[in-house]
């Protein structure tokens, strides 16, 4: 039986059956699931369950809908490890329990952090006072966007 299984956001840990037919999502306690989130609407979208097949349908929300990072309208289909995200909660479409799911991202985030620790081991700079990282917005693709600036320091000993 395909659920949703919440990966982020006050509702992270909680998984959610899907049943046949409709399954309304958004902040309102009148759906079939209630997310605690003030980025999302109270009405903010459906999972269409049809025998084996699933679709998501944005309900006009405020914020919109990401569907696997992208922004989403209208009607899209849903297959198996799909990411959904309204406001700051994003859902994993899966049929395993959230235990399965929290050892397979677990792994996945492992690896990321490994990945990230080689490309430091191989990349050679100081971080000074003068160091300036900085965060840009996610843009509409869903990539963040970001920049590290440099800036050179006279010390004492260069004079």
């Amino acid at each position: 039986m395909p659920k949703l299984v919440c990966l982020s956001g006050m509702n992270k840990g909680e998984e959610y059956e899907l049943i046949q037919g409709e399954n309304t999502i958004g902040r309102s306690e009148k759906n079939t699931i209630c997310v605690f989130d003030r980025k999302t609407s109270r009405y903010h979208c459906k999972v269409h369950v049809d025998g084996d097949s699933l679709s998501l349908e944005d309900l006009n929300s405020t914020n919109g809908l990401r569907l696997n990072n992208n922004f989403m309208t209208g009607v899209q289909s849903l297959k198996m490890g799909d990411h959904i995200r309204l406001g700051n909660t994003v859902f994993l479409v899966s049929d395993r329990s959230v235990r399965e799911e929290e050892d397979i991202t677990s792994s996945a985030q492992f690896r990321k952090q490994q990945k990230y620790e080689n490309l430091l081991q191989q990349t050679a700079f100081q971080v000074t006072k003068t160091t300036a990282l900085r965060k840009l917005k996610t843009d509409k693709e869903g990539r963040q966007t970001g920049f590290l600036s440099f800036f050179q320091r006279e010390d004492e000993e260069q004079k």
